[in-house]
Protein backbone atom coordinates (compact mmCIF):
# COMPACT_ATOMS: atom_id res chain seq x y z
CA UNK A 1 0.00 0.00 0.00
CA UNK A 2 1.33 3.46 -1.28
CA UNK A 3 1.47 6.21 1.26
CA UNK A 4 -0.49 8.37 -0.64
CA UNK A 5 -3.16 5.73 -0.18
CA UNK A 6 -3.40 6.09 3.71
CA UNK A 7 -2.10 9.49 4.40
CA UNK A 8 -0.56 11.42 6.93
CA UNK A 9 -2.57 10.24 10.11
CA UNK A 10 -3.09 7.08 8.52
CA UNK A 11 0.62 6.23 8.24
CA UNK A 12 1.12 8.49 11.80
CA UNK A 13 -1.57 5.73 13.36
CA UNK A 14 0.64 2.27 11.87
CA UNK A 15 3.90 3.55 13.27
CA UNK A 16 2.17 4.24 16.62
CA UNK A 17 1.52 0.80 16.93
CA UNK A 18 4.87 -0.13 16.46
CA UNK A 19 6.32 2.78 18.82
CA UNK A 20 5.09 1.84 22.32
CA UNK A 21 6.77 3.04 25.58
CA UNK A 22 9.29 0.47 27.15
CA UNK A 23 10.34 2.34 30.36
CA UNK A 24 8.29 4.03 33.63
CA UNK A 25 9.79 7.28 32.55
CA UNK A 26 7.03 8.20 29.83
CA UNK A 27 3.81 10.10 31.08
CA UNK A 28 2.51 10.44 27.57
CA UNK A 29 4.30 9.84 24.70
CA UNK A 30 2.73 10.06 20.82
CA UNK A 31 -1.13 11.23 20.69
CA UNK A 32 -0.68 14.99 22.17
CA UNK A 33 0.59 18.15 21.50
CA UNK A 34 3.68 17.07 22.98
CA UNK A 35 5.11 13.85 24.86
CA UNK A 36 5.08 14.39 28.75
CA UNK A 37 8.11 12.53 30.44
CA UNK A 38 9.40 12.38 34.42
CA UNK A 39 11.86 14.48 35.07
CA UNK A 40 14.74 13.30 37.56
CA UNK A 41 16.42 15.10 40.19
CA UNK A 42 19.98 15.84 40.67
CA UNK A 43 20.81 15.52 36.67
CA UNK A 44 22.11 17.44 33.98
CA UNK A 45 19.62 17.37 31.04
CA UNK A 46 21.15 16.48 27.29
CA UNK A 47 20.30 16.94 24.05
CA UNK A 48 21.49 16.38 20.79
CA UNK A 49 20.12 16.14 17.23
CA UNK A 50 21.77 14.80 14.20
CA UNK A 51 20.33 14.58 10.28
CA UNK A 52 20.95 12.31 7.58
CA UNK A 53 20.04 12.58 4.17
CA UNK A 54 19.97 10.63 0.92
CA UNK A 55 22.76 10.99 -0.90
CA UNK A 56 24.97 13.06 1.55
CA UNK A 57 24.99 10.70 4.46
CA UNK A 58 23.99 7.74 3.10
CA UNK A 59 22.59 6.13 -0.73
CA UNK A 60 19.58 3.46 -0.48
CA UNK A 61 21.89 1.56 -3.44
CA UNK A 62 23.51 -0.16 -0.64
CA UNK A 63 21.86 0.93 2.83
CA UNK A 64 18.63 -0.98 3.61
CA UNK A 65 15.83 1.22 5.08
CA UNK A 66 16.48 -0.83 8.46
CA UNK A 67 20.35 0.25 8.22
CA UNK A 68 19.79 4.21 7.43
CA UNK A 69 17.11 3.69 10.76
CA UNK A 70 19.79 2.17 12.69
CA UNK A 71 22.59 4.38 11.87
CA UNK A 72 19.88 7.84 12.41
CA UNK A 73 19.55 6.55 15.96
CA UNK A 74 23.31 5.38 16.83
CA UNK A 75 24.65 8.51 15.96
CA UNK A 76 23.02 10.76 18.12
CA UNK A 77 23.51 7.80 21.27
CA UNK A 78 27.21 8.00 20.26
CA UNK A 79 27.23 11.98 21.16
CA UNK A 80 25.46 11.19 24.53
CA UNK A 81 27.83 8.69 25.39
CA UNK A 82 30.59 11.02 24.69
CA UNK A 83 29.23 13.32 27.33
CA UNK A 84 29.67 10.27 30.07
CA UNK A 85 25.37 10.40 29.85
CA UNK A 86 22.58 8.18 29.55
CA UNK A 87 20.19 8.29 26.66
CA UNK A 88 16.40 8.56 27.29
CA UNK A 89 14.15 9.83 24.86
CA UNK A 90 14.33 10.38 21.20
CA UNK A 91 11.81 12.47 18.67
CA UNK A 92 12.05 11.04 14.93
CA UNK A 93 11.42 14.09 12.33
CA UNK A 94 11.10 12.17 8.35
CA UNK A 95 10.78 13.36 4.89
CA UNK A 96 9.50 10.60 3.03
CA UNK A 97 8.81 10.44 -0.81
CA UNK A 98 4.92 10.38 -1.22
CA UNK A 99 5.10 7.22 -3.66
CA UNK A 100 6.69 5.27 -1.55
CA UNK A 101 5.51 2.13 -0.11
CA UNK A 102 3.52 2.01 3.78
CA UNK A 103 6.16 -1.01 4.19
CA UNK A 104 9.33 0.52 2.98
CA UNK A 105 8.57 3.08 6.31
CA UNK A 106 7.90 0.58 8.39
CA UNK A 107 11.69 -0.76 7.74
CA UNK A 108 13.14 2.62 8.62
CA UNK A 109 11.33 2.40 11.41
CA UNK A 110 12.22 -0.77 12.59
CA UNK A 111 15.98 0.56 12.34
CA UNK A 112 14.66 3.13 14.57
CA UNK A 113 13.06 1.16 17.05
CA UNK A 114 15.65 -1.95 17.37
CA UNK A 115 18.60 0.80 17.82
CA UNK A 116 16.47 2.54 20.19
CA UNK A 117 15.54 -0.45 22.37
CA UNK A 118 19.45 -1.78 22.71
CA UNK A 119 20.17 1.87 24.24
CA UNK A 120 17.51 2.13 26.73
CA UNK A 121 15.45 4.91 24.09
CA UNK A 122 11.61 5.66 24.50
CA UNK A 123 10.49 7.43 21.04
CA UNK A 124 7.72 9.87 21.97
CA UNK A 125 7.14 12.36 18.91
CA UNK A 126 8.41 13.50 15.84
CA UNK A 127 7.40 14.38 12.63
CA UNK A 128 6.55 13.09 8.88
CA UNK A 129 6.20 14.97 6.06
CA UNK A 130 6.36 14.59 1.84
CA UNK A 131 9.32 14.73 0.62
CA UNK A 132 10.01 15.95 -3.08
CA UNK A 133 13.94 15.03 -3.38
CA UNK A 134 14.40 11.21 -1.62
CA UNK A 135 14.71 10.17 2.10
CA UNK A 136 15.87 12.61 5.14
CA UNK A 137 15.60 11.27 8.96
CA UNK A 138 16.02 13.49 11.98
CA UNK A 139 16.35 12.62 15.20
CA UNK A 140 16.77 14.13 18.35
CA UNK A 141 17.33 12.61 21.57
CA UNK A 142 17.64 13.74 24.92
CA UNK A 143 19.72 12.40 27.84
CA UNK A 144 21.01 12.77 31.16
CA UNK A 145 24.22 12.84 33.10
CA UNK A 146 25.43 13.55 36.47
CA UNK A 147 27.07 16.57 37.43
CA UNK A 148 30.17 14.53 38.80
CA UNK A 149 30.15 12.53 35.31
CA UNK A 150 29.55 14.71 32.29
CA UNK A 151 33.30 15.16 30.63
CA UNK A 152 33.50 18.35 28.14
CA UNK A 153 35.89 19.03 25.39
CA UNK A 154 37.70 21.84 27.28
CA UNK A 155 39.52 19.89 30.26
CA UNK A 156 42.86 18.61 28.85
CA UNK A 157 46.13 19.95 29.44
CA UNK A 158 49.67 19.72 28.38
CA UNK A 159 51.14 15.91 29.60
CA UNK A 160 47.93 14.47 28.96
CA UNK A 161 47.83 11.19 26.99
CA UNK A 162 45.27 11.08 24.00
CA UNK A 163 43.80 7.37 23.81
CA UNK A 164 40.78 5.85 21.95
CA UNK A 165 38.40 3.19 22.84
CA UNK A 166 38.85 0.90 20.00
CA UNK A 167 40.13 0.44 16.22
CA UNK A 168 39.94 2.66 13.77
CA UNK A 169 39.54 3.35 9.88
CA UNK A 170 36.69 0.40 9.93
CA UNK A 171 33.48 2.82 8.79
CA UNK A 172 35.81 4.38 5.82
CA UNK A 173 36.86 1.00 4.51
CA UNK A 174 33.22 -0.42 4.89
CA UNK A 175 32.17 2.85 2.75
CA UNK A 176 35.27 1.88 -0.23
CA UNK A 177 34.28 -1.58 -0.42
CA UNK A 178 30.10 -0.92 -0.65
CA UNK A 179 31.23 1.53 -3.40
CA UNK A 180 34.09 -0.33 -5.05
CA UNK A 181 33.76 -4.21 -4.07
CA UNK A 182 37.11 -6.21 -3.88
CA UNK A 183 38.22 -9.21 -5.45
CA UNK A 184 38.14 -12.26 -2.39
CA UNK A 185 41.33 -13.48 -4.16
CA UNK A 186 43.28 -10.10 -3.60
CA UNK A 187 46.83 -10.31 -2.14
CA UNK A 188 46.04 -9.78 2.15
CA UNK A 189 42.20 -10.52 1.77
CA UNK A 190 41.00 -13.94 3.89
CA UNK A 191 38.14 -15.93 3.78
CA UNK A 192 34.86 -14.69 4.97
CA UNK A 193 35.57 -10.84 3.98
CA UNK A 194 33.00 -9.56 1.77
CA UNK A 195 30.04 -7.66 2.12
CA UNK A 196 28.73 -9.64 5.33
CA UNK A 197 32.48 -8.56 6.73
CA UNK A 198 33.12 -6.79 9.84
CA UNK A 199 34.07 -3.47 7.86
CA UNK A 200 30.59 -3.75 5.97
CA UNK A 201 28.62 -3.97 9.84
CA UNK A 202 31.31 -1.24 10.76
CA UNK A 203 29.97 1.46 8.40
CA UNK A 204 26.05 0.16 8.12
CA UNK A 205 25.33 -0.43 11.53
CA UNK A 206 27.41 1.68 13.81
CA UNK A 207 27.64 0.58 17.65
CA UNK A 208 27.30 4.10 20.42
CA UNK A 209 30.34 3.27 23.17
CA UNK A 210 28.05 3.78 25.44
CA UNK A 211 29.03 1.41 28.39
CA UNK A 212 32.85 2.75 27.54
CA UNK A 213 31.32 6.50 28.18
CA UNK A 214 29.91 6.02 31.23
CA UNK A 215 33.16 4.20 32.52
CA UNK A 216 35.09 6.84 31.73
CA UNK A 217 32.73 9.83 32.88
CA UNK A 218 32.10 7.70 36.29
CA UNK A 219 36.15 7.16 36.46
CA UNK A 220 37.30 10.52 37.28
CA UNK A 221 40.39 9.91 35.29
CA UNK A 222 39.99 11.57 32.55
CA UNK A 223 39.68 15.37 31.26
CA UNK A 224 38.67 15.63 28.24
CA UNK A 225 36.33 13.50 25.78
CA UNK A 226 34.95 13.62 22.00
CA UNK A 227 33.12 10.63 19.96
CA UNK A 228 34.79 10.20 16.38
CA UNK A 229 32.36 10.95 13.90
CA UNK A 230 34.47 13.05 11.45
CA UNK A 231 37.61 11.31 12.01
CA UNK A 232 40.45 11.06 14.42
CA UNK A 233 42.12 13.89 13.49
CA UNK A 234 39.00 16.34 13.46
CA UNK A 235 38.33 15.46 16.94
CA UNK A 236 41.08 15.65 18.38
CA UNK A 237 41.79 19.17 17.11
CA UNK A 238 38.05 20.26 18.78
CA UNK A 239 39.77 18.82 22.03
CA UNK A 240 42.54 21.28 21.24
CA UNK A 241 40.63 24.17 20.12
CA UNK A 242 38.34 23.56 23.38
CA UNK A 243 41.10 23.50 25.83
CA UNK A 244 43.56 25.97 24.05
CA UNK A 245 46.39 22.98 23.96
CA UNK A 246 48.32 21.69 21.28
CA UNK A 247 48.99 17.79 20.44
CA UNK A 248 51.01 15.20 19.08
CA UNK A 249 49.17 12.07 17.71
CA UNK A 250 51.26 9.13 16.29
CA UNK A 251 50.34 7.48 13.72
CA UNK A 252 52.37 4.17 14.41
CA UNK A 253 50.29 3.96 17.46
CA UNK A 254 46.83 4.55 15.32
CA UNK A 255 44.57 0.89 16.23
CA UNK A 256 43.99 -0.77 13.09
CA UNK A 257 42.27 -3.91 12.23
CA UNK A 258 43.43 -6.76 9.85
CA UNK A 259 40.02 -5.91 7.49
CA UNK A 260 41.06 -2.56 7.58
CA UNK A 261 44.48 -3.33 6.57
CA UNK A 262 43.44 -5.41 4.05
CA UNK A 263 40.97 -3.40 2.78
CA UNK A 264 43.64 -0.59 2.06
CA UNK A 265 45.88 -2.70 0.67
CA UNK A 266 43.44 -3.41 -2.47
CA UNK A 267 42.62 0.36 -2.72
CA UNK A 268 46.07 1.60 -2.48
CA UNK A 269 46.00 3.97 0.42
CA UNK A 270 47.13 3.95 3.22
CA UNK A 271 45.27 2.67 6.16
CA UNK A 272 45.83 5.38 8.66
CA UNK A 273 44.31 8.12 6.18
CA UNK A 274 41.08 6.39 7.27
CA UNK A 275 41.48 5.77 10.77
CA UNK A 276 42.82 9.89 10.93
CA UNK A 277 40.69 11.69 8.28
CA UNK A 278 37.57 8.31 7.46
CA UNK A 279 35.22 9.21 10.33
CA UNK A 280 31.87 7.41 11.70
CA UNK A 281 33.97 5.08 13.19
CA UNK A 282 32.00 6.48 16.43
CA UNK A 283 34.77 5.53 18.91
CA UNK A 284 35.47 7.81 21.75
CA UNK A 285 38.79 9.64 22.06
CA UNK A 286 39.55 10.47 25.26
CA UNK A 287 42.69 12.10 27.61
CA UNK A 288 43.78 10.76 30.51
CA UNK A 289 46.35 11.97 33.37
CA UNK A 290 49.49 10.24 33.16
CA UNK A 291 49.58 8.51 36.71
CA UNK A 292 45.66 7.30 35.97
CA UNK A 293 46.53 5.51 32.78
CA UNK A 294 46.65 2.03 34.32
CA UNK A 295 43.17 2.52 36.10
CA UNK A 296 41.45 3.95 32.94
CA UNK A 297 43.09 0.83 30.83
CA UNK A 298 41.86 -1.68 33.61
CA UNK A 299 38.69 -0.50 33.57
CA UNK A 300 37.94 -0.37 30.09
CA UNK A 301 39.49 -3.52 29.44
CA UNK A 302 37.04 -5.61 31.77
CA UNK A 303 34.39 -3.65 30.15
CA UNK A 304 35.56 -5.52 26.72
CA UNK A 305 37.19 -2.61 25.66
CA UNK A 306 40.71 -2.24 23.31
CA UNK A 307 41.85 1.25 24.52
CA UNK A 308 44.68 2.23 22.86
CA UNK A 309 47.51 5.14 23.40
CA UNK A 310 47.48 7.64 20.02
CA UNK A 311 49.07 10.98 21.04
CA UNK A 312 49.66 13.29 24.08
CA UNK A 313 48.55 16.70 24.48
CA UNK A 314 51.17 19.27 24.33
CA UNK A 315 51.70 22.96 25.25
CA UNK A 316 49.81 25.54 23.05
CA UNK A 317 53.12 27.07 21.16
CA UNK A 318 53.83 23.49 20.39
CA UNK A 319 50.76 23.23 17.89
CA UNK A 320 48.82 20.96 16.42
CA UNK A 321 51.31 17.70 14.64
CA UNK A 322 51.01 14.52 12.84
CA UNK A 323 54.00 12.03 13.90
CA UNK A 324 54.35 10.09 10.72
CA UNK A 325 55.97 6.20 10.68
CA UNK A 326 59.55 7.62 9.90
CA UNK A 327 59.40 9.98 13.04
CA UNK A 328 58.81 13.34 10.96
CA UNK A 329 56.44 16.03 12.08
CA UNK A 330 54.09 18.00 10.67
CA UNK A 331 50.74 20.28 11.13
CA UNK A 332 47.86 18.11 11.48
CA UNK A 333 44.55 19.79 9.81
CA UNK A 334 41.22 18.58 10.00
CA UNK A 335 40.32 16.76 6.59
CA UNK A 336 36.81 14.80 7.33
CA UNK A 337 33.66 15.64 5.61
CA UNK A 338 32.55 19.57 5.52
CA UNK A 339 29.10 19.87 4.21
CA UNK A 340 30.23 23.71 3.01
CA UNK A 341 33.30 22.93 2.15
CA UNK A 342 34.98 23.35 -1.46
Amino acid sequence: MRIREVGEFGLINILVKKILPHSGRVVKGIGDDTAVMRQEPGRFLLMTTDMLVEDIHFSLKYFSLKAVGWKAMAVNVSDIAAMGGVPGFAAVSVSIPPDWEVEQVEELYSGLIDCSREYGIDIVGGDTVSSTKGLTVNVALTGYVEPDRVVYRSGASPGDIIMVTGPLGSSAAGLYVLNKPLPEDMPGMKPGMNRESEVISAHLYPRARLREGRILGGSGCISAMNDISDGLASEVLEICLASSTGCELYEASLPITEAVSAVAEGAGVSPSQWALYGGEDFELVFTVKPDRLDSVTSALKEAGAFPCEVGRIAEPGRGCLLVDTGGRRREMKPRGYNHFGE
